[in-house]
């Protein structure tokens, strides 16, 4: 791996450690100005995503709303893929995020698609089973008014 693929990772790797810290101050430093975050699997099974942030400030609301819902969030069985040409870095991992408040586990498989230019995340993709989601069976106002909102 040269240089370049270690940036990226090394970007890639501190923007997931502060989703997992919900921490949306070491967020957005990492943040590119055009920064956007998708959800593309949609829970009602249409083609269309789920969610789009598509500015830091959506970004920022989006990863707050986790912070607000869930005390614990961590990916775990990390596996990370550079592209060959450094500007994507991939996730493969499982979620272990707990709501103490709603007394929840929530445990999904989850792939994330990281792009990166010159040490600052650029746009995310977040693949996990919208199923999965659902069956927790609570209300997602947060990130719904955010998206709704933009």
């Amino acid at each position: 791996m040269n240089s370049v693929h270690q940036k990226s990772l090394e970007t890639a790797q501190a923007f997931i450690t502060a989703f997992e810290n919900r921490d949306p101050a070491a967020v957005a430093a990492l943040l590119s100005p055009e920064a956007t975050f998708t959800i593309p699997l949609s829970i009602t099974g249409t083609p269309e995503p789920w969610y789009v942030f598509d500015s830091p400030a959506a970004v920022l609301a989006y990863i707050g709303s986790v912070a607000a819902k869930f005390d614990h969030v961590a990916f775990l069985d990390k596996v990370w893929t550079v592209s060959e040409d450094a500007r994507s870095v991939f996730l493969q991992a499982n979620g272990d995020i707990l709501s103490s408040a709603e007394k929840l586990v929530y445990n999904n498989v989850y792939i994330f698609r990281i792009d990166v230019a010159d040490g600052h995340v650029l746009k995310v993709w977040e693949y996990a089973n919208p199923v999965a989601y659902a069956n927790l069976g609570i209300a997602d106002s947060e990130a719904e008014a955010t998206a709704q909102n933009r």
